[in-house]
């Protein structure tokens, strides 16, 4: 309770001292330092660019065609973490999957790498997406691989599937986001259309993946109006006045304040993002 006053005292002294002129200056999406951290389907800089047009931003595209969690390991510090970012996405485990070349990173590496590249990653303070492999097309795949390997697993696609549940657990685990990618092609009726080639997506294909991307990007951010990286008076400030009308949020920013998600910044997202300061509720 004692702590609960302190709280109250503290909201409202600051809403009554704070002039708003001097929250203004928020940050935007530009803003950002984004990294994508990936294989061939990241080298490509086919998702990135659509998801750069959806939010105003660049995104720094450190994908390597053939590269498996263990062949970017080494690169990893010098293509990621000394750009310093504010969020990276890890976009890999297709190639980690191809047990019939050399290649191949059996899956608890593959694991511990995914684990190791979230913890180096939240030591800078950057915040983590791991976008899930999405699967493989068996018949245009086998035209290039050995299919043996593969048949303990139902083909190919079958051992994604696994790789792709283990980079869901190493999320979960490790509390961050992920992008269900593979989830969202495999729900399509018929998703090796989007697959020409059985691995890489047509252009069709990648506006899937960035439209599967986007909201778990967004819910990186949400309460956190001003963009500082962190959720408080300020960001409650800003959502009281929204509530009120006293303050005209840009399109970026209520897309932040909207904490439930109805197209609506209201007296909801205003308690919410109170209970959020008072250490009540957690928004992401």
């Amino acid at each position: 309770m004692k702590k609960l006053i302190c709280c109250l005292l503290a909201i409202a002294i600051f809403t009554a001292i704070v002039p708003f002129g001097v929250l203004a200056e928020n940050r935007k999406y530009s803003d950002l330092v984004v990294v994508a951290f990936g294989d061939s389907i990241t080298a490509a800089d086919k998702w990135q660019t659509h998801l750069e047009k959806q939010f105003g931003m660049n995104i720094i595209n450190a994908g390597i065609s053939g590269d498996s969690t263990n062949s970017a390991m080494p690169r990893f510090k010098s293509a990621v973490l000394n750009r310093e970012p504010d969020v990276v996405f890890i976009s890999l485990g297709t190639n980690d999957s191809a047990i019939d070349m050399a290649k191949y990173v059996p899956i608890e590496t593959y694991k511990a790498n995914l684990t190791y590249f979230i913890d180096e990653c939240e030591k800078i303070g950057a915040k983590v997406i791991i976008n899930i492999p999405p699967p493989v097309v068996d018949e245009i795949y086998l035209t290039r691989h050995d299919s043996t390997p593969f048949e303990p697993y139902g083909g190919p696609n079958g051992l994604v599937s696994l790789y792709a549940q283990a980079a869901r657990d190493v999320a979960t685990e490790q509390g961050v986001f992920y992008t269900d990618l593979n989830a969202a092609f495999s729900a399509t009726p018929d998703y090796t259309v989007y697959f020409p080639d059985g691995v890489h997506p047509s252009d069709t294909g990648y506006k899937l993946y960035a439209d599967t991307v986007a909201p778990v990007f967004q819910k990186l951010w949400l309460g956190d109006v001003n963009l500082d990286d962190t959720i408080d008076q300020i960001d409650y400030l800003f959502i009281k006045r929204a509530c009120f009308n006293t303050v005209s949020l840009t399109n970026e920013e209520f897309s932040r304040a909207d904490i439930n998600g109805d197209s609506a910044i209201d007296y909801i997202d205003y308690l919410l993002v109170k209970r959020v300061c008072f250490g009540t509720y957690k928004v992401q």
